[in-house]
Formats: C-alpha cells, sequence, structure tokens
C-alpha cells in the first residue's frame, strides 16, 4: 500500500463516525467533578496539548461526520425543564447522567426524534419529539420490543397533550428482569383529539350511564408508524446497588422485614416481607428517607408507587426519590401513616336491595345506590388521606356466582349531588370526598365488595427503621 492508498484508508476510516461518539458527553462525565476533570488536564504536557488541539481541528475541518457529531453534544437545558416533576430524573440530569442519541426518522409529513436516554438496571426513561407542518397537534403510544420477545415491564406515558416540537417521554420499568442491551421503540402517532390549549376538537355529549358503562375504546386513525433501535450504553446499564437490611420490627401489631433498599440513579425500591401469622395485610404506606444531613427522600408521586405479589392483596416493594447522587454514607426510613386491609374484611356484603352492609372501611359511608338501566351506582363518602387528595378505595367485587370482577371505570368528586334531594354536598371542607363505582348489568340481590384498605393508622412518632 502506497501513501495515497494508506491516506484514503485512514480518510475513509475517519469519515465514518465511531459508536462510542453518540455517548461522548455521558462518556466524560460519568460521575467526575468539573475540579477533578481540570486537575486531570494541567497533568497532561503542554505539547501533548498542542498535538491533541491540532488533529482535533483537522478532524472537525476535514471530515465532515465528524464535525456533526461533535455538534451533536446535547445541551441539557430543555432536558432539565423536562423532568423538573421528577427530583430523581432532575438529579440525573444535573449530574449529566444522560445518554444522547439523536435517532431522527420522517414520514408521512411528520418527523419523530429520540433524543435522550436515562437508563439504568430497572429503567428506562426516553426523551423524543414529534413535529409537522402537515397537520395539527400530534400524540403517539408508545410499545417497546425486547430482543428476546419476552416480558417482565411496564410503560407509562404522562405526554400526551405535549405540544408539538417540545420533548415527551416514555417509561419502562422492569420489575422481574434486568435491563437488556437494548430494544426496539415503537412509536404509533396520530392526531390529537385535542388542540394545543387541551380543548377537545369534537367535544363529546355523554351521560353519566354512559361515562360509567359504555366501553371506550382507544383507535385512532394511525398517521405515521416508526421504529426506532435503541442500543445502551453498558456503564448506564450496570448502574444500581442493593443494599441488604434484613431488619425485623413491629408496626401497628403487626411484624414486618424491611428485606434490601435497591438505589439506582432513577427511583429507588424498598422491599418487605411480612408474618404469615399478621391478621392485617399491609396495602399502603406513607413515609420518608432521611441521610445524616438532614436531606429527605420521599415516595414517587408520579408512575409507580408500589408493586405486589400475585397470591396476597399485600404491597411488596415500595417506590421512591433516588438517593444514588446525594453520596449519603447513612440512610434511615421514617414511616408516617400505614394502610391495611384487615384479613377478616377483604371481601364487604352489599345488599343492593336494602342497601345493608357489613361494615364498611373505617370513615367510609355508602350515601347512594342509583339503579338505571345499565346497572347500578354506588357512591361513598370517603376521608381524604392528605388535604386535596383523591383516591381510589375499592379493588373490585366478587358477585353471587362467586366470580372476581374488577370495576370498569370509577370517578371521584369534591361534590355530589343527593339523588332524593336534589343537595349539593361538599365534602371538600370537611375532608372527605365521593366515589362512585359501577355494578354493570343485571346483578342479584347480594354482592361483596373488595376494598384497597380497611383502616388507616397514623404515627405521631415515626417508626424509625436504619437502611445503612
Amino acid at each position: 500500500m502506497n501513501r495515497n492508498e494508506e491516506y484514503t484508508a485512514l480518510r475513509d476510516s475517519l469519515a465514518e463516525t465511531p459508536p462510542q461518539l453518540a455517548y461522548t458527553v455521558a462518556k466524560a462525565v460519568k460521575r467526575k467533578k468539573a475540579s477533578r476533570k481540570r486537575t486531570r488536564i494541567l497533568g497532561i504536557p503542554v505539547g501533548s496539548l498542542a498535538v491533541c488541539f491540532v488533529a482535533f481541528m483537522l478532524l472537525v475541518n476535514l471530515f465532515p461526520p465528524f464535525a456533526r457529531a461533535c455538534g451533536g453534544v446535547p445541551v441539557l437545558r430543555e432536558l432539565a425543564k423536562a423532568v423538573t416533576w421528577s427530583p430523581s430524573l432532575s438529579a440525573a440530569v444535573e449530574d449529566e447522567y444522560v445518554q444522547s442519541v439523536g435517532q431522527e426518522q420522517s414520514k408521512n409529513g411528520i418527523t419523530a426524534r429520540v433524543e435522550y436516554l436515562i437508563v439504568d438496571q430497572k429503567q428506562l426513561n426516553v426523551f423524543y419529539t414529534l413535529d409537522t407542518d402537515q397537520y395539527g397537534q400530534l400524540d403517539a403510544d408508545g410499545a417497546v420490543t425486547l430482543p428476546d420477545g419476552g416480558d417482565g415491564y411496564g410503560s407509562s406515558s404522562g405526554s400526551y397533550g405535549t405540544p408539538n416540537g417540545d420533548l415527551r417521554q416514555l417509561t419502562v420499568d422492569f420489575v422481574d428482569r434486568d435491563m437488556p442491551e437494548g430494544l426496539t421503540l415503537t412509536l404509533n402517532v396520530y392526531q390529537s383529539a385535542y388542540d394545543e390549549n387541551g380543548i377537545a376538537l369534537e367535544p363529546a355529549e355523554e351521560t353519566m350511564e354512559d361515562a360509567y358503562f359504555e366501553v371506550h375504546t382507544h383507535d385512532p386513525e394511525t398517521l405515521a408508524v416508526f421504529a426506532f433501535d435503541l442500543t445502551f450504553d453498558p456503564w448506564f446499564t450496570a448502574q444500581g446497588e442493593t443494599v441488604a437490611v434484613g431488619k425485623t420490627f413491629q408496626l401497628d401489631s403487626q411484624t414486618l422485614t424491611l428485606k434490601q433498599a435497591e438505589i439506582y440513579p432513577t427511583h429507588l425500591r424498598l422491599d418487605f416481607g411480612y408474618d404469615p401469622d399478621n391478621t392485617a395485610w399491609l396495602t399502603g404506606l406513607d413515609f420518608f428517607v432521611e441521610n445524616e444531613r438532614g436531606q429527605r427522600f420521599v415516595p414517587v408521586t408520579n408512575g409507580i408507587s408500589a408493586t405486589g405479589e400475585e397470591n396476597s392483596p399485600a404491597m411488596v416493594t415500595y417506590w421512591m426519590d433516588t438517593t444514588y447522587f446525594s453520596n449519603s454514607k447513612e440512610l434511615k426510613l421514617y414511616i408516617t401513616q400505614a394502610r391495611w386491609l384487615e384479613k377478616s374484611r377483604e371481601k364487604i356484603r352489599l345488599n343492593l336491595a336494602t342497601e345493608e352492609h357489613a361494615p364498611l372501611p373505617d370513615g367510609t359511608e355508602l350515601i347512594g345506590i342509583q339503579h338505571l338501566d345499565s346497572g347500578y351506582l354506588l357512591t361513598f363518602r370517603e376521608k381524604q388521606l392528605q388535604e386535596n387528595h383523591l383516591y381510589g378505595l375499592w379493588n373490585g367485587y366478587q358477585d353471587a356466582d362467586g366470580t372476581e370482577l374488577r370495576f370498569s371505570s370509577t370517578g371521584s368528586s369534591c361534590s355530589y349531588q343527593d339523588l332524593d334531594t336534589g343537595e349539593y354536598l361538599d365534602g371538600s371542607a370537611s375532608g372527605f370526598f365521593f366515589e362512585t363505582v359501577p355494578l354493570p348489568g343485571d346483578q342479584e340481590t347480594e354482592v361483596w365488595l373488595k376494598p384497597v384498605f380497611t383502616r388507616v393508622t397514623d404515627f405521631s412518632a415515626p417508626a424509625a427503621i436504619s437502611i445503612r
């Protein structure tokens, strides 16, 4: 090979952007502080710096692919704005724990672009944009496919209604398995039913009966389908730490064990075990974790907050904001409230004809049964656990044949119109709200309701368990 051929070969090899370049920023800042970077740079001989600078300038000026890759170094300001709702993701962005992607596709007048990933052993957050000059407001349903076609994960998106051009987010949580090396993201894009201000383009008129009993389908006309093959930097997917705790304690006369804490960059999981002789299942907790500096970390408010197990109604894993970026040496769990489902009250008998029933969950009152053509509507007055905080108390029901069923929909409101007097009742001032659930079709006289919990215990002195 002569010198010209060597030059041509070198030029051709440099024209192909190295795969690692897509992750330049993340690779360069993997949890190293700026001062440390400056120290390392100052330790390089001046002559070497000059040679590197000249080589870099030649690459940028002579080879466009290299220049484009360098120009793609992400500015994370937009991403920081998109994750302000999550303390964990905000901490990740602040620490520059971000993998840049920059994959773009265009079809049928629509452009989809995957900008960033925040990924670790158990959670993937994909940030992407949709834009168009041909249509109005766009929305997309996202789905992922694993290389082995397996499951063991759940995905969710809170980005419906995001203006065109702004960052949207899809979250994939892995429960029974670790993050794969990569996966395929599919975006099914369609015209939104709402404009950029969140106003319905074709307002639907429906009765209360329609709202509770009609089957609401989601089948919009597809405008474009995009498939992105995403490969994860293995440094990111290796991040996470499991702290073995193994501490058994008493809480409200029940025996629990804090088995371990799983600390990931995107979230933290607390795994509990239960004594089989307990008289109640733990189905909800209010708590916080505090480090040695008094910094507090609280439960997740968006996304998965707890997961259970197959053979019981108990919640065994609780999800919270991460301590990963806090450099905490000590962590202590403080439990301020527990919600229990007593084993003797897992099902509550209700007579639809007489409205007689077994004792309802503490602080709950049945205030109305409405018999409509499509079925029954049951309305309950329930106690707020936090100010202006509404929740679902009912997990489903069992019919007279013993068939376990779930409610197709529920509705909660701070006000309710009395069926007999027409008077509007306001529960917010007294710390209550109203929840309505439907029983479709013809029912036998009796059904058995399944509550999420039957009693709540607040701890004026929080129960404290050391994690490390």
